[in-house]
């Protein structure tokens, strides 16, 4: 009884103790989160949302210098609002070309993590300038772009011209920008939304259970599955419940964890939707990995379990005796025709 139930014990653990180790490893882990998404800086979905980010930022400069900004710039200003927005476009791609985006897009995501983490630990201090949202930052990005525009302007008026920084646009600007997006942009602008806080309300507290016990689960986990071994008298029939019921529960967390993913990209703005599916996919990826990686270990060990088992030695060799019987009378057959 006490061999069934540490095996119970340890089918149930077994995913606790992965959803722990990837929650410290990689979603509480600055380092682990940034290697995370650093090799997705280079995918069509980031590369499109951080450049209509920056084109619509240029478009709200642009349209609010039409008013502010001395002729014949004004006069510009406005009409080549549209070939600017491209303009802009065009630079950042080549700007997400270069090893500068690389480093900015870690800066970024550095930023964003500790928000992240922030609201896991029940405090969304750091969110509250951001309008609740956890975010990426873009605004040395814009600002750059806004500087090669601001030298264009210069060339083609000959006078110079320096538009404002995007730190300086104020929050009509922001809902402008938001309204022609389509989603949510805090008073700051310049920043990538990348999921409401409140999409964090359900999980920070399993969150944060499972991250204080991490090393306790790493530790329970295996002592128990080894003393289950040890106390029990049909070591093989304990050894195949906890592998099936191992590889059960390691299942039905993978589901559980597919059904997060959807959540979060759910939650998070229509305009930015892929690439926020982009960025929760290659966080989650760990857990997968490790996942399937046991997942498979339970499979196998099962498989090898069955067949070291005397009934299962018995049915392969009662098949195998059927077999060479059958061979055996087919020429003793043809001898009597």
């Amino acid at each position: 009884m006490a061999a069934a139930a540490l095996a119970a014990a340890f089918a149930v653990l077994l995913p606790v103790a992965v959803t722990g180790a990837w929650v410290r490893g990689t979603v509480l882990s600055t380092d682990g989160y940034v290697a995370a998404v650093s090799p997705i800086a280079a995918d069509p979905a980031i590369h499109a949302a951080v450049r209509a980010a920056v084109a619509g930022e240029v478009e709200a400069v642009l349209a609010r210098a039409a008013t502010t900004l001395p002729p014949p710039v004004s006069l510009l200003a406005g009409p080549l609002g549209g070939g600017m927005a491209g303009f802009a476009g065009d630079a950042t791609s080549r700007m997400m070309a270069t090893p500068a985006f690389q480093r900015l897009w870690v800066t970024a995501n550095r930023s964003a993590h500790s928000q992240l983490v922030s609201v896991l630990n029940g405090d969304s201090g750091l969110v509250k300038s951001t309008g609740g949202e956890v975010v990426l930052n873009l605004v040395p990005l814009v600002n750059d772009v806004l500087g090669q525009v601001s030298r264009l302007l210069s060339a083609m008026s000959g006078r110079t011209v320096t538009l404002p920084a995007v730190s300086s646009l104020s929050a009509a600007s922001c809902e402008r920008i938001a309204s022609v997006a389509r989603t949510r942009l805090s008073p700051g602008c310049g920043q990538i939304p990348l999921l409401p806080a409140s999409a964090l309300a359900g999980p920070q507290r399993g969150f944060r259970v499972i991250s204080a016990a991490t090393f306790l689960l790493l530790v329970l986990c295996p002592l128990a599955g080894a003393v289950a071994l040890l106390a029990a008298t049909r070591r093989r029939r304990v050894l195949l419940r906890m592998t099936i019921g191992g590889a059960l529960t390691l299942a039905g967390a993978s589901i559980g964890m597919l059904w997060l993913q959807a959540s979060l990209i759910a939650r998070a703005g229509p305009a930015y939707q892929s690439a926020v599916g982009v960025i929760v996919h290659s966080v989650t990826s760990g857990f997968f990995t490790m996942a399937v990686w046991l997942l498979a270990c339970c499979i196998v060990v099962a498989a090898a379990a069955l067949a070291s088992s005397p009934r299962w030695r018995a049915v392969i060799g009662a098949r195998g005796r059927r077999g060479t019987g059958s061979g055996e009378r087919e020429p003793a057959a043809s001898r009597r025709g």
